[in-house]
């Protein structure tokens, strides 16, 4: 999906979501409550250079706890 979208010149970002908006965006959208909202992936034209992608060492991100 996402080389697809790329080809096209489409740019996307996939969002997790946290439980705590889940009733407000049931709400809004009417959305069945037996559904669970996961993730939204907005999607649109790119405006600009995409830049590289830095990433936090493993270190500092994962922690341990025996």
């Amino acid at each position: 999906m996402w080389t697809a979208l790329a080809e096209a010149g489409v740019g996307a970002s996939l969002q997790h979501y946290n439980p705590v908006v889940d009733e407000a965006v049931r709400r809004e959208w009417g959305i069945a409550g037996n559904w669970q909202l996961r993730a939204q992936m907005p999607f649109g034209s790119n405006e600009a250079a995409i830049g590289e992608k830095s990433y936090m060492e493993d270190e500092a991100r994962f922690k341990v706890f025996a």
